[in-house]
């Protein structure tokens, strides 16, 4: 048992970080950190593994006005409350009574400037000429308080990338309850800050790129990225299975709201699943 559950958390980080790393925003909501939505009800264990499936609707990029639906897995795995390998990536956390303090490792799965067809088509053609951004890793460190029923988490992350080496800190609150003992809501509301090096990546058009697409030229600033609010869903079918859906709208501000790569400044995210708790 205890071979074939490494086993299981080595294939799932690998699988999970390169597979759903485009669909880390707002899918089923819950920093890794924190117990699961279904599993709010139910006593801790030394192991915490949830695997799921199902399909996300997203923008083709940061301020599209289009968008695709893509088939996505999601894999929550805790031991004993001080690891967790999640939407957030690998992290370590320490914890005592309701203050958690942590770090990890994330993923991003950088932007495409040219739309591919498949089982995971991503990209935008009108992207084209501003180029590819490469994925990145990402060092990340959290704390999260649990003071009543609401969490408070905020993080700050910095990726490691050639291209995005951006910084970016996060602040979210969330409020996870039962309505019944098999109905669960998760209301979440957040927002985001990130330095001028991540706007210019995602939000910039430099000189060269302007020559070369459709967008005029534009420099960014460090600031207010977005702000985000959405509502988590979760129905317990049985002892082990579950389904999940969550629904989050982003308002982008600031530079990401002015680009000329921003068509449409509010996003949405829509994404549900079907899950096992063992």
């Amino acid at each position: 048992m205890r071979r074939s559950t490494r086993a299981t958390v080595a294939f799932a980080f690998v699988f999970f970080s390169f597979i759903t790393a485009g669909f880390s925003q707002g899918v089923l909501y819950a920093p890794d950190q924190q117990p699961s939505a279904w599993n709010i009800n139910q006593k801790p264990t030394p192991w915490d593994i949830n695997l799921a499936a199902g399909a996300v609707m997203v923008p083709t990029f940061h301020g599209s006005n289009r968008y695709r639906v893509s088939p996505v897995p999601l894999v929550i795995i805790r031991w004993r409350d001080t690891v967790s390998l999640g939407v957030e990536g690998l992290s370590v956390y320490w914890h005592h009574n309701n203050l958690r303090i942590g770090g990890g490792v994330n993923y991003d799965g950088g932007r495409l400037d040219h739309e591919t067809n498949g089982f995971l088509n991503s990209g935008d053609d009108r992207l084209k000429g501003l180029g590819n951004v490469d994925s990145s890793v990402g060092i990340r460190g959290f704390v999260s308080y649990k003071a009543g029923p609401v969490y408070f988490d905020t993080s700050v992350t910095k990726y490691l990338g050639s291209e995005n080496n951006g910084l970016l800190a996060n602040l979210s609150v969330s409020a996870p309850f039962a309505l019944t003992k098999r109905f669960i809501l998760r209301p979440h509301l957040g927002g985001r800050w990130a330095d001028n090096n991540y706007m210019q990546t995602f939000f910039g058009v430099t000189a060269l790129q302007a020559s070369r697409s459709i967008f005029p030229q534009f420099s960014t600033h460090a600031g207010i990225e977005e702000i985000n609010g959405g509502l988590t869903v979760v129905y317990l079918l049985n002892k082990h299975w579950f389904w999940g859906a969550d629904a989050t709208a982003t308002r982008y501000l600031g530079s990401a709201s002015k680009s000329p790569i921003t068509i449409s400044d509010t996003n949405a995210t829509v994404a549900t699943v079907i899950g096992y708790h063992f």
